[in-house]
């Protein structure tokens, strides 16, 4: 009996998308390069707390040597002899270095000291060092914002240019610099006049990076978490506003850990952009650019969705901001 014409065309466009999925899958095992951090020098500022505490801890899990930068030294001291209990092998090296990401002399040192202590230039830099304190624009002092851009953008161009800089006169291969953005450098609304810029600033480097650092084989890639649930998410809400916590909704935010399961998945898939659920995807979707795709045919069809979700949010967040004129 033959098929009715509507039955056809559902299974030849069934048969096509399915091949085209094996296709791109196909593609992208050819075309991006293995995460093996196994016997890897892997450095990561902000290392003492937070995501990079958890990501250091994972890391360790899978055989790298680890340094962490931080300020506080009885803070990176723990740290340290907790991501230790974690190692696959007592051979692998786990180091800290005191150091203001904000301080170009600092950052400089760091890597030299990182160089000297594992007898080599790190191979993986990760750029976790950053914080937010929310408030309305007009409650910043000026000197707020130039807090926020030298530690939420600077102290990663910082890091980033020393790690390329090493990584290509040292001709590693297959170096990797990873940028933490945030979902707030994809979107933002009130309360983040300071730090939301700032994270825009970090996918623009980043962007720029993964194109121009090919020439060395440095691979680049940028992630975009939500809240983590650490001491610093706890110090922001003292200062956010009501309105901005409304908008955030009851969005619970992940844990250090989480967080770094995150990261590490995306890296092990060889991401450009790397998100944390299903929402935080559907956002890279309607708002990537250029930058390239993790699955060209699922990207197309959450940008089609996404548009008028992120519309109807945009609306909503208006809504919100003009109602405060009314209490």
């Amino acid at each position: 009996m033959a098929l009715p014409s509507w039955a056809s065309v559902i299974i030849a466009l069934g048969t096509a998308a399915v091949v085209a999925v094996c296709i791109e899958r196909l593609c992208s095992r050819l075309t991006r390069s293995n995460f093996v951090p196994a016997g890897k020098h892997c450095f990561i500022t902000g290392g003492s707390s937070g995501l990079g505490r958890g990501l250091a801890i994972e890391l360790a899990k899978a055989g790298a040597d680890i340094t962490i930068v931080a300020r506080k030294l009885e803070e990176l001291e723990s740290a340290v002899l907790e991501i230790k209990k974690f190692r696959q092998s007592e051979s692998q090296k786990v180091i800290f270095i005191s150091a203001d990401v904000t301080s170009k002399d600092d950052v400089v040192r760091a890597f030299d000291e990182a160089k000297t202590k594992m007898d080599r230039n790190p191979d993986c830099v990760f750029a976790c060092a950053g914080a937010s304190y929310p408030r309305f624009f007009l409650d910043y002092s000026l000197e707020d914002f130039d807090k926020s851009i030298h530690l939420n953008y600077l102290g990663q161009v910082y890091v980033a240019h020393q790690a390329a800089s090493r990584m290509r006169d040292s001709a590693i291969k297959g170096g990797k610099i990873v940028f933490v953005s945030s979902m707030l450098g994809m979107l933002s609304f009130a309360g983040y006049g300071s730090y939301s810029p700032a994270k825009f600033a970090v996918r623009g480097l980043a962007d720029t990076l993964r194109n121009e650092l090919k020439q060395y084989g440095i691979g680049v890639h940028i992630f975009f978490p939500g809240g983590i649930r650490s001491p610093g998410f706890d110090k922001e809400n003292e200062t956010k506003p009501d309105v901005t916590k409304e908008i955030e909704g009851a969005n619970e935010p992940q844990t250090a850990e989480e967080c770094a399961k995150s990261l590490m998945k995306g890296l092990y898939a060889g991401n450009y952009m790397i998100m944390v659920d299903f929402i935080s995807e559907v956002l890279r979707c309607t708002t990537r650019g250029v930058s390239p795709s993790n699955n060209f045919f699922l990207d197309t069809f959450l940008a089609l969705v996404g548009q008028p979700v992120a519309s109807g949010y945009a609306l909503y967040m208006d809504y919100l901001v003009k109602s405060l004129k009314r209490q």
